[in-house]
């Protein structure tokens, strides 16, 4: 498939990209449930900011670029309110228990008509490829 592999020294629960993905889904849960920002808001902070960012930089790169003093800094006040929950918040808990699954069955944090699924998908789908094709130039 062209995809470039990493090597994974240690066997973790969940490997290393779910793990990422999970733990910013955790915070983007949290961020929910406080108030700050609506599901299309915290979804578009990371799709125009960091998702962009990120397809360039991986986090520690990202670290090193912003200046590591800057991101210590930062770390030190800010992972103290960062969410440590231990299982999915009461919003997705919520969603689960009433049957609503997302795109599964029509209906999760967002609603999911069959023209808005298959314009979802279809926006998801170029955009992978394109960067699998930008990979296989490198």
């Amino acid at each position: 498939m062209n995809k470039k592999p990493i090597e994974v020294k240690k066997d973790i629960l969940g490997s290393i990209g779910n793990r990422l993905q999970y733990a910013l889904f955790r915070e983007a849960q949290h961020i929910l449930e406080i108030g700050a920002a609506t599901v299309e808001e915290i979804d578009a902070a990371v799709r125009y900011s960091i998702g962009r960012r990120l397809t360039v930089t991986g986090p520690f790169m990202t670290a090193d670029m912003g200046g590591l003093d800057v991101f210590h800094h930062i770390s030190d006040y800010l992972f103290k309110d960062l969410s440590i929950a231990p299982t999915s918040l009461s919003t997705m808990k919520t969603l689960v228990a009433e049957g609503k699954y997302g795109q599964k069955n029509g209906a999760g944090f967002y609603q999911w008509s069959p023209e808005f699924s298959e314009k979802m998908n279809a926006e998801r789908e170029k955009e992978l490829i394109k960067w699998l094709k930008m990979d296989l130039m490198i």
